[in-house]
């Protein structure tokens, strides 16, 4: 009998410690600006590099939605990040990187990177104020996904994919990760100053959390 009851208990229980996502119902949730956020490592690269600054690009006023189907490789998510409220340089995510991100940066400095980062030459912010993100399929189990994205930049769009770290619990779902993405791959070409003997390098890291609540 006691065993009996013990089969009971573990059976009532199996979905709770599984933590399978596989078996989550169909919901909607809205992603919470400021709860979330994206981060791009940026680095000095040429000749005369010594002389450049490394740069963190964060973003946390991201909206959108993310809908999870039973059938996880059916679910989606759609992002939509205003480019005039990317943030050059903030004091305490620098401190955050390594040695190298966390010399000082004058603020002479910060406003010029990022005038170069929303001129024409680059995100053209002008012209173009959006950068949306949205799925095109998604692969992986439990809790490692490849989600390949198409991601809208000043009016074209590429195909990126993904890593994801998620977990969803009864109201909320995060998804975290990091990977590396060139500037070039996404039509973007890295800024340039001295005839080209200091650039921005190509490679971009990027780190990013995104928490939404059920709605």
């Amino acid at each position: 009998m006691r065993i009996i009851s013990i089969l009971i208990i573990l059976l009532m229980t199996a979905p709770t410690l599984s933590n399978n996502l596989n078996q989550v119902g169909e919901n909607q949730y809205k992603i919470v600006p400021n709860d979330s956020w994206i981060r791009v490592l940026a680095y000095p690269d040429g000749p005369l590099r010594r002389f450049g600054h490394h740069h963190v690009i964060s973003h946390t006023a991201i909206k959108g939605t993310v809908k999870v189907k039973s059938d996880l490789s059916k679910s989606s998510i759609d992002l939509e990040l205003k480019v005039s409220d990317f943030v050059v340089d903030d004091a305490t995510l620098r401190m955050l990187e390594d040695e190298n991100f966390q010399k000082e940066v004058s603020q002479k400095d910060i406003n010029g990177t990022r005038e170069n980062m929303l001129g024409e030459k680059l995100l053209n912010v002008e012209q173009f104020p959006l950068i949306r993100v949205s799925t095109e399929k998604i692969d992986g189990e439990i809790p490692d996904f490849k989600i390949e994205t198409a991601i809208t930049i000043k009016d074209a769009t590429y195909k990126v994919v993904i890593p994801a770290n998620i977990s969803i619990s009864d109201n909320s779902l995060i998804a975290s990760g990091k990977f590396e993405l060139n500037q070039t791959d996404i039509g973007l070409v890295p800024f340039s100053a001295a005839g080209g003997a200091l650039t921005v390098r190509d490679l971009l890291v990027f780190k990013y959390e995104i928490y939404a609540a059920l709605e």
